[in-house]
């Protein structure tokens, strides 16, 4: 019994890595690779989505992300996307480099309520509940420490992003806007329609 349920349980995280992977690809490649806006566009928005991403804002941080993505013309759906970057299940491994770092800069000591929550055996949703009630106690190195690890990853992701955009379109399509976006402007060589159907222009029968 103990081995079917094992079975069961790695199939159902199995399934549910799968499903993400296609969810995850579906997006990048129809929001983003082949969107109408152009890479410098796209890729301000990842950066502005993965900045605030980084900061410990849950709650409004896909509202700052679009304002902040609205006066740059940035994408705002990318934007307003990414910050799920950072969920209760990424709290810590995203958060707590930035508190250390924070506490580093402060040459304060790495103390408080990071530790209890570490240290809990309590669920994700607990661990975030007590993590926004306890958010006093170590605002200021998580603000500090976050903020300069989001502006690193901002600058990173913008740059890297916009590489893999143009390359991607170049090589597909050979230009930096999908073909779909392109308007199409008729030749110059083309006569106008007036002329083709002009009485001068028809032979005698």
């Amino acid at each position: 019994m103990a081995v079917a349920g094992n079975c069961i349980a790695m199939k159902f995280v199995s399934d549910k890595l799968i499903s993400y992977w296609r969810r995850t690809k579906h997006f990048c490649v129809c929001k983003i690779l082949h969107a109408d806006d152009p890479p410098h566009t796209l890729a301000l928005g990842i950066a502005i989505g993965i900045f605030v991403g980084f900061l410990p804002l849950m709650g409004i941080q896909m509202a700052l992300a679009v304002g902040i993505a609205w006066p740059f013309r940035a994408n705002k759906l990318i934007a307003g996307s990414l910050v799920w970057i950072s969920n209760p299940l990424t709290m810590v491994p995203i958060y707590y480099p930035g508190y250390w770092l924070g506490c580093k800069l402060l040459n304060e000591p790495l103390t408080g309520g990071w530790l209890e929550i570490l240290q809990s055996d309590e669920s994700s949703t607990v661990k975030l509940r007590n993590f926004l009630e306890n958010l006093a106690d170590f605002a200021g190195p998580l603000m500090l420490g976050t903020f300069v690890l989001a502006s690193v990853a901002g600058v990173i992701s913008y740059y890297a992003s916009l590489a893999i955009i143009r390359t991607y379109r170049l090589r597909r399509w050979g230009q930096l806007i999908p073909p779909a976006a392109t308007p199409r402007h008729s030749s110059s060589d083309d006569p106008p329609d007036s002329a083709k159907h002009s009485p001068g222009s028809e032979t005698a029968a």
